[in-house]
């Protein structure tokens, strides 16, 4: 899920998160994408993030 959410950000070519780093916004979530070893600040826009990424995915089971 971790590499997906990678590739999304990659994709949205956006210029705050190529400024914030996608390395730095992938070490703050662990592999199933919870937040960890973040502050407020980077939590509340994680939080963002991630909400917009889980609404654009369609995970389908086999």
């Amino acid at each position: 899920m971790k590499a997906l959410f990678k590739n999304w950000l990659i994709a949205q070519n956006s210029y705050f998160i190529n400024e914030f780093g996608i390395d730095c916004i992938l070490s703050k979530v662990n592999s199933n994408l919870k937040v960890i070893n973040s502050n407020k600040e980077e939590t509340e826009i994680l939080a963002i993030l991630l909400g917009t990424f889980f609404q654009t995915i369609t995970v389908f089971e086999a």
